[in-house]
């Protein structure tokens, strides 16, 4: 942690660290109001050859549900209806698909202006908390800008109170919480984060965003520990759920090492958590589903292969990942 004053004479505890969101954003180096640079309305507006290509967050559930073609028409009754009938773990995929690129920021903003709704609060903060970690970039706290402190300090600010007012089902509640949770990371206040997450696990105990977003704050070179952090995951009675924070629980241990030193990061890893990898890997049985749930697990458990050198079993999952790719746990490494 890094105290640092800004001019207005604030301060502010910003971690050494990366953010979370750093591998897929675009909007790291633009003013606000944010818009597409000219590059990007080249490339999108040019050919095929030159398409600019998005990432999709929400993994083929914008195109099942057909939210694409409501964005178009401003159909937003429609839109909103939708979103009324998601459980928990599509909401989030919807809302990660929607909000975690520029692809639908045009369109975002037509709907955010067109009237007010709690489905809109939604996704303004989640919109807005993807732009503070877009903001903060990837840096560690040391290399932080004023402008990037106040541009992160600012949407995180806007992100908490879109999610201040009062959600009128469990699911769009928990969601907020879930989503709070990392905003109060972002402001590194724990007993708030802690809240939070309680908060979604009561309404939606096996909620996977909220256990994510914990996890995260939970970890080492955020606000929390090793020990704090594998007691956390060792405590979920899901069984799934536990087994994918089990699966990221060893490839955050593999990253803290690998950062301290590249050349036996493999050979300690294995000296240390030999026992948790043999655990996690006779344990993890993947369902055939295409739940949210089971494509984080598919990455971890590949990322894990490959950490351990299993090529043929991380070759194994290859197919199953296409089109499913997250960045984490890839962008820990670069691969």
């Amino acid at each position: 942690m890094e105290n640092v004053s800004l001019e207005n004479g604030s301060q502010w505890q910003i971690c050494h660290t990366f953010s979370h969101y750093a591998g897929s954003c675009a909007f790291t180096h633009l003013p606000f109001p944010i818009s597409m640079s000219f590059l990007d309305k080249l490339v999108s507006s040019g050919t095929a050859l030159f398409a600019k290509k998005y990432p999709d967050y929400s993994y083929g559930l914008i195109d099942r549900l057909g939210v694409d073609a409501m964005l178009r028409q401003q159909r937003w009754e429609a839109l909103e209806a939708t979103v009324m009938g998601l459980d928990s773990e599509d909401l989030t995929r919807l809302l990660d698909g929607l909000c975690l690129t520029d692809k639908y920021e045009d369109a975002l903003r037509s709907y955010l202006a067109a009237s007010s709704s709690e489905v809109r609060q939604l996704v303004a903060g989640a919109y807005h908390l993807y732009l503070a970690w877009a903001r903060r970039t990837g840096s560690y706290g040391a290399a932080l800008t004023e402008k990037q402190i106040e541009g992160f300090l600012h949407f995180l600010h806007e992100a908490n109170n879109d999610f201040s007012r009062n959600f009128s089902t469990p699911v769009l509640e928990a969601e907020s919480f879930a989503r709070l949770v990392r905003v109060y990371m972002g402001f590194s206040e724990v007993e708030a984060a802690e809240s939070s997450f309680a908060n979604a696990v009561h309404l939606v105990p096996t909620h996977l965003l909220a256990h994510l977003n914990y996890f995260r704050t939970s970890t080492p070179r955020w606000l929390g520990s090793a020990e704090a952090l594998h007691d956390y995951v060792s405590q979920v009675e899901d069984d799934r759920l536990r087994r994918l924070l089990q699966l990221m629980f060893l490839i955050e241990m593999y990253s803290d090492l690998q950062n301290e030193n590249r050349s036996t990061a493999t050979a300690t890893f294995r000296e240390q958590h030999g026992e948790l990898i043999s655990e996690v890997l006779g344990a993890t049985a993947l369902p055939a589903d295409d739940s949210l749930l089971t494509i984080y697990t598919r990455n971890y458990l590949a990322c894990l292969y490959r950490i351990l050198g299993q090529s043929q079993q991380e070759a194994a999952l290859k197919k199953q990942l296409e089109g499913r790719r997250t960045s984490h746990p890839w962008i820990y490494f670069g691969w």
